[in-house]
């Protein structure tokens, strides 16, 4: 990678600190959303290139946890609404092992609402999650996954209803 206005043995050890101290907030980040401890490695990666362009263009400074954060978001956004164009799934977890360690890696914590979320389709974790902890309007949610907004409030009213009965299943 050519390193452009700036000195790049400095950009790059500018890059390592930042990479050191944010890696694991962008992942924890990425993985309560996704439930894939791939996806959110994958998407962590591209997140950190990105990150990588911007201090090759000598503009480093503009990389701060909100840049990632943000950043990371768009990722994720951009990974499912190529999953809805293509209509196809997230690979389900291997075994409910891996599933069950997904869910403490990421709450440290029973883990009940990430169970849930985790047994969701893919489309339908992608709107729950955009509409109630990213705080997205239903209009958003139809925008960002390519839907229209009929579409939308259908998708996020099966998804309410399976996250309940997944919900109950995993408190009792």
């Amino acid at each position: 990678m050519a390193f452009v206005n700036c000195d790049p043995p400095l950009a790059r050890e500018q890059l390592r600190q930042v990479y050191s101290e944010h890696v694991d907030a962008v992942h924890g980040f990425l993985l309560a959303r996704c439930g894939s401890p791939e996806l959110a490695e994958d998407l962590t990666t591209d997140t950190f290139l990105n990150a990588a362009d911007r201090f090759a263009q000598g503009r480093g400074a503009e990389v701060t946890i909100g840049w990632l954060i943000t950043t990371a978001r768009r990722r994720l956004i951009d990974h499912w609404r190529k999953s809805t164009t293509q209509r196809s799934r997230l690979e389900r977890f291997r075994s409910e092992t891996i599933r069950s360690n997904a869910v403490k890696a990421a709450t440290g914590s029973d883990g009940r609402t990430l169970t849930a979320l985790l047994s969701l389709t893919e489309t339908q974790r992608a709107a729950l999650t955009l509409r109630y902890i990213d705080e997205h309007s239903v209009s958003e949610v139809a925008d960002l996954l390519g839907l229209s907004y009929q579409a939308a409030e259908s998708l996020l009213a099966r998804a309410r209803r399976s996250f309940k009965q997944s919900y109950e299943v995993a408190s009792s």
